[in-house]
């Protein structure tokens, strides 16, 4: 992306490429400071719709971005209510993903992990009831999921958990 358009920021890319889609009407942003807001009005100041080249290297990006995300949640949550368990889904999800596309310190990502699991449960605490799996709109297998993740994490702990 920044060999094609050095000038442009990730945020046009993905403005330009939701404002492209058949149907789509208005694209809205949040924003935390006033480069981003002259950021986005210079993306929608002279629109340009996505070309088929941009498309092909979105596809690439993306391609890259999947061969690094074990796990494709996106963090909604609506997996988490109503849990028995009170497990963290989301973030342990996002821990796994962390720890698959960095070769960053393991311990961290433990440490991490451990202190959520004193407040939350543990991903080994599923009791496989699968409420979770019917509220993901990503319709995602969580609790294979969560197996992975507790081998990942919980295999042979030295670190305090909830009891």
């Amino acid at each position: 992306m920044r060999e094609y358009a050095p000038e442009a920021s990730f945020a046009s890319w993905a403005f330009r490429f939701a404002a492209s889609q058949e149907g789509v009407a208005r694209v809205l942003s949040g924003m935390n400071t006033v480069e981003q807001v002259m950021d986005n009005t210079a993306t929608f100041r002279d629109f340009r719709p996505i070309t088929e080249e941009e498309l092909g290297i979105i596809r690439q990006v993306t391609g890259i971005i999947e061969k690094h995300t074990p796990i494709p949640c996106t963090a909604c949550s609506y997996c988490t209510h109503g849990c028995p368990k009170g497990i963290a889904i989301p973030e342990y999800f996002a821990l796994y993903n962390s720890i698959s596309r960095t070769t960053g310190s393991f311990s961290s990502h433990a440490v991490y992990y451990n202190n959520m699991s004193l407040r939350h449960g543990k991903a080994s605490d599923c009791i496989g009831c699968r409420q979770c799996e019917r509220a993901c709109p990503q319709h995602l297998p969580i609790t294979d999921y969560l197996k992975d993740v507790a081998a990942k994490f919980e295999a042979g702990s030295s670190f305090p958990t909830r009891k």
